[in-house]
């Protein structure tokens, strides 16, 4: 009997173990699939340049890149080992079909001297990114895992800006409106960044889960150019270039439910945001400090997911 009981108790304590084992390899192995994403976007950037003539304003100089409709398909993969480990990470490539471009300059005293709109018309937006971690977490009934992991992204949206509009011009410095056919600035924006984040995916249902990835990007560095076609007086394209460096957030959330044997249809909303705290701005070899500059993009995604 006392046999029996020994057997018994140690059957208790390695069953657990064996159990929670199994049922992380479970989660071990290959997923991949394709993803749409529909967002919207906007880049700001601004610049002081008080410190070579005091009568400009702070900023002196704002532009905005706004209501960026973006259309990207993604491929997207993660492979997970039986031991925890995993790598993560997507290729997106696609247009910005529209939006709208402001330009406002201001006198100290942030007196605005010009306000001008333009058009944006179709142009290229795209990204990597790759993340290296490892699922540390479980609960009980194994319906939620959760792991940390850190990686790099690289981030591109590229604009032109067509015609001109005037919206403000007391000292009619614009000359007047210019025809939408006519090419007015073009916008480069680059940034590449250090990743730090959590991942983690909940089973709701036999057939359906929430799948989440909340990143923090402690450093980030930027490089914007910007090509003004008129100004001659600027130099050859691009004419104007800021860089800088800077932090970020980012965060994607998606329902899935299996559609067949290891295929998954999922929906889901994205937001990624990134600013550089410092930097300068350059034109013709003279730099001033950039006040913001920032670029946002949100939106929904669709995916297909294949399990292996």
């Amino acid at each position: 009997m006392t046999k029996i009981l020994a057997f018994v108790l140690a059957l208790a304590g390695v069953c657990p173990a064996v159990f929670a084992q199994a049922a992380w390899e479970s989660q071990a192995g290959l997923e991949a699939g394709l993803r749409f994403w529909l967002s919207t976007g906007r880049t700001l950037l601004s610049h002081n340049a008080q410190g070579l003539d005091p009568m400009f304003g702070n900023p002196t100089s704002i532009l905005t890149y706004e209501d960026l409709e973006g259309h990207v398909l993604e491929l997207h993969a993660r492979w997970t080992t039986a031991d925890r480990w995993f790598i993560k990470g997507n290729v997106g490539l696609g247009v910005i079909r529209n939006g709208s471009f402001d330009d406002e300059d201001y006198l100290a005293g942030q007196v605005k001297f010009l306000d001008t709109t333009s058009s944006v018309t179709e142009k290229r937006l795209s990204y990597f990114s790759l993340d290296i971690g490892r699922d540390l977490w479980r609960t009980g009934s194994g319906r939620t895992t959760a792991g940390l992991f850190a990686g790099f992204q690289a981030w591109n949206e590229q604009v032109d800006a067509f015609g001109v509009i005037v919206t403000h011009d007391p000292f009619d410095l614009a000359g007047g409106n210019l025809p939408d056919s006519l090419l007015v600035i073009s916008n480069d924006v680059t940034w590449k960044s250090l990743r730090f984040g959590l991942s983690t995916r909940t089973s709701i249902s036999e057939r359906t889960s929430i799948v989440m990835d909340l990143a923090l990007v402690p450093y980030t560095t930027v490089r914007n150019e910007d090509s003004h076609h008129l100004r001659s007086d600027l130099g050859p394209v691009p004419n104007i270039i800021k860089t800088g460096r800077g932090w970020g957030a980012q965060a994607d959330l998606e329902l899935r439910h299996a559609i067949g044997e290891n295929l998954e249809l999922g929906v889901g909303v994205r937001h990624w945001w990134l600013k550089a705290t410092r930097g300068t701005d350059v034109a013709l070899g003279t730099a001033v400090p950039i006040v913001d500059l920032e670029s946002t993009r949100t939106g929904v995604t669709f995916t297909l997911v294949q399990r292996w």
